[in-house]
């Protein structure tokens, strides 16, 4: 795997996926204040590292959400250690989204993706929001891809379930 022959390819790279890392950051955080930050974080952090990011668009866009996931986490780990009362105040924002574009199902959807294990929840995440293969998602995650195929499926499995049940009409439950 060779790495971008100087800025310009990295320059390339960047622009053809910025707007998707910075979506990975919106919809993995609570705030677009935040996402900001990370993203700007993944940039200098991209920037240092830019020697090894390969040369293939593809392979680079890999590198690209597999070094976001590393910014992400450490962006929750510096999030975690925010004052008690931020951290009310950031559960509340949790329970009572603000956002126009948070309907009903949007939250649904979320908060079912949320009660999956963690890793089942970000594979999810990586192939139906941010439209990576299971393959790719597997080699941002470092898991095998059959791996991640299995979880991908357990995982739908179970929103389907979780999903079918929070989504039937009022009244039509069997309880």
């Amino acid at each position: 795997m060779g790495t971008p022959t100087g800025r310009t390819a990295f320059d390339d790279r960047i622009r053809e996926n910025e707007q998707d890392v910075l979506r990975y950051f919106q919809r993995r955080l609570l705030n677009d204040a935040d996402a900001a930050e990370a993203f700007g974080e993944l940039l200098l952090t991209a920037w240092k590292l830019r020697r090894t990011m390969p040369a293939d668009p593809v392979a680079a866009r890999m590198w690209l959400f597999a070094t976001s996931r590393n910014v992400l986490l450490n962006t929750r780990r510096s999030l975690a250690r925010r004052s008690v009362a931020t951290r009310r105040f950031v559960d509340e924002m949790r329970t009572h989204p603000q956002s126009v574009e948070a309907d009903d199902l949007a939250i649904e959807i979320r908060d079912a993706i949320a009660a999956l294990p963690a890793e089942d929840a970000e594979l999810v995440r990586l192939v139906y929001w941010d439209g990576f293969r299971s393959h790719e998602a597997a080699a941002v995650l470092g898991i095998n891809p059959s791996t991640a195929r299995s979880r991908l499926s357990r995982a739908k499995q179970t929103l389907r379930a979780v999903l079918a049940d929070e989504l039937e009409p009022t009244g039509t439950r069997s309880e």
